[in-house]
Parts: C-alpha cells; sequence; structure tokens
C-alpha cells in the first residue's frame, strides 16, 4: 500500500486551512481537509495507478477508519494508525479471498 506525497515534500503552505483539492504534479489527488498545511480530518486520496484511500487522516498520514481500493481490484476497510493498517479490518482480494481480523 504506497504512501500518500507528504506535504513537506511538495512545499504546501502550512497556512491550508479547512477543505481543499490540492493536484500533485505526479497525478495524485487529495480532496478533503487540511489544517496547518497537513492533510487532516476526512479525505480521499487519488493515486495517479488507480489506487483510492477515502477516510481520516492525521498529521498528513491515515488515521482512525478508512477503505483502500487498490487499482487490482482488493480492498482494505479498517483502523489505520501512523498511515499503516493496524486494529480490525477485514480485506477481500479480487479472487474473492477475504481476510477478517486484526
Amino acid at each position: 500500500m504506497p504512501e500518500p506525497v507528504p506535504s513537506e515534500a511538495v512545499g504546501i503552505p502550512s497556512e491550508f486551512e479547512g477543505r481543499g483539492v490540492f493536484r500533485y504534479a505526479n497525478g495524485d489527488v487529495y480532496d478533503g481537509e487540511w489544517k496547518a498545511g497537513e492533510k487532516e480530518g476526512r479525505g480521499v486520496y487519488r493515486f495517479a495507478d488507480g489506487d483510492v484511500y477515502d477516510g481520516e487522516w492525521k498529521a498528513g498520514k491515515y488515521e482512525g477508519r478508512g477503505v483502500y481500493r487498490c487499482a487490482n481490484g482488493g480492498v482494505y476497510e479498517g483502523k489505520y494508525k501512523a498511515g499503516k493498517p493496524k486494529g480490525r479490518g477485514v480485506f477481500r482480494w479480487a479472487d474473492g479471498d477475504v481476510y477478517d481480523g486484526e
């Protein structure tokens, strides 16, 4: 699961607050809430490769509940901590296999 482009890597100003859309030069797009120039609150991050994360953010990382849809058809729905799946979640592979657990 790729990580989103960090705000400091592209020079996003710390004044970004509230809701907004940012289009990255690599083709990624973030549509959601900002706090002090970081993704924070609810938002959707669309990777140029077709993957999509829709969920909660804290300090620019996946945090809380979210759904990650892979371009290959796989889907993870569950909890995240510091940008990584953590806690209860369900992963559904494109071939129909399912993992439900922690």
